[in-house]
């Protein structure tokens, strides 16, 4: 093979994998929100009145093990508005349980 040939199977090697590692950080957050719903609906935190503290709703400076997501994951439902948060830090469903697709 020539090294031109090499050059762009290198290319596009690293792009698929960059794409693929992409695919599974998305599936791995998608998860991820869907736990924390459950788990919210299993606290019955349907609004700002039961609106519960959630351990995990701020990210560790010193992370042990596999990287966790449920920040970054908690994070994009309170941006999507399907998770609210009180001004005290609680958070609830914002949407009816028949809503959300878990």
């Amino acid at each position: 093979m020539t090294s031109t040939v090499q050059i762009l199977m290198g290319i596009v090697f690293f792009v698929g994998a960059f794409i693929l590692s992409q695919i599974i950080v998305g599936r791995r957050l998608r998860t991820t929100g869907a736990r924390i719903l459950r788990d919210l609906l299993e606290q019955r935190a349907l609004d700002a009145f039961t609106a519960v503290d959630l351990n995990y709703a701020k990210a560790n400076l010193l992370p042990k093990g596999l990287r966790d997501l449920r920040p970054r994951s908690l994070n994009d439902l309170v941006q999507s508005d399907i998770v609210g948060k009180t001004p005290k830090g609680k958070f609830y469903i914002k949407k009816q349980p028949d809503e959300l697709k878990l």
